[in-house]
């Protein structure tokens, strides 16, 4: 029998990776003020909220991972879950630092602003403790945010492991979908939309510097809120009755005054409904008139892989018509 060369034995392809993997570095992570050179991949890294765990998922970076936190009692989306259920998690909670060191995390990466609070997680610590970090930059509030800044992310988060590849068919995947329900939408007439953030004597709100907010609009609907230039602030309860939108979506998340909320869906979402709905001043608005409610969980709202989740439900919600 003749013997086959050691190199066809082990096969081409995975040294051609290994190549690319290695001619791909250093890579240098320009992030929200922050600057970091990697030499290679990390491979101990820790997320520390939902859509920075799902966008690490997505791109199949599960065994770069050493853990995940804060999805409290919220479930990972279904396409993720086999791949989660490998990660350790370390808390339901954003990740101490103590955490973070007992995991010996090399990579750090935070979907919103929480993860790197002064009061947890300062990246500067956490950078003099040996670890790199990276804040998904809708946290950074430079503006308004869209698909395209979070393909940017996408792109960033695939450069610091080495796989452009899987980001890039990611963004492809992604891109499509948004395709086919901008096609169907062609035409419509964008509904006036509240997002509301909870709040019973003054309403929360999602404002216009927000993944959401662009979700909504890409959607076919318009933020009520969406030409204020923050992220989350407060409205009142007359000025809902001025704008009267037509749609109302309930954003919420797994925890309540930092604590892990049982059943978020029904604690969280399902009872801001109910509140709206108790509520006199607002009886007369279409959307409270006509139940025109969706709730989305941060999973889905904040920027990550789930987003085009969020704009394939929000736009069958809001343009049923369309999708028949």
């Amino acid at each position: 029998m003749k013997l086959l060369p050691i190199l066809a034995l082990v096969g081409a392809v995975p040294f051609a990776t290994l190549a690319q993997a290695n001619d791909h570095f250093p890579y240098v992570d320009q992030n929200c003020g922050f600057t970091h050179t990697y030499e290679t991949a990390p491979t101990n890294a820790v997320t520390l909220s939902n859509n920075a765990t799902e966008l690490m998922l997505a791109l199949g970076l599960e065994a770069n991972m050493v853990g995940t936190s804060y999805m409290a009692n919220m479930t990972i989306s279904p396409q993720f879950e086999d791949a989660y259920n490998s990660v350790p998690i370390l808390s339901p909670l954003v990740a101490t630092t103590e955490q973070l060191i007992n995991a010996e995390a090399d990579f750090v990466y935070a979907g919103y602003p929480d993860g790197f609070s002064e009061s947890r997680n300062p990246r500067p610590m956490l950078h003099d403790l040996g670890m790199a970090t990276r804040l998904n930059t809708e946290g950074c509030n430079l503006g308004k945010f869209g698909f395209d800044e979070l393909f940017e992310e996408i792109r960033s988060v695939a450069g610091i492991f080495g796989v452009p590849e899987r980001g890039e068919e990611l963004i492809a995947d992604m891109q499509a979908r948004i395709a086919d329900v901008e096609e169907r939408l062609q035409g419509v007439e964008p509904i006036p939309v509240f997002i509301y953030n909870g709040g019973e004597d003054t309403p929360w709100a999602v404002l216009g510097n927000t993944m959401l907010s662009h979700v909504v609009e890409r959607a076919g609907g318009a933020n009520i809120l969406g030409d204020i230039d923050n992220r989350y602030g407060s409205t009142s309860w007359e000025q809902l009755v001025e704008q009267a939108p037509e749609h109302i979506v309930v954003f919420y998340s797994g925890t309540s005054s930092g604590q892990v909320v049982e059943n978020p869906e029904v604690n969280l979402g399902q009872a801001r409904v109910a509140t709206l709905e108790a509520n006199p001043i607002i009886a007369g608005v279409p959307a409270v008139e006509n139940d025109a409610y969706t709730l989305i969980v941060s999973v889905n709202g904040q920027p990550g892989p789930s987003s085009v989740d969020a704009l394939e439900r929000l736009a069958h919600a809001f343009h049923p018509e369309a999708f028949e």
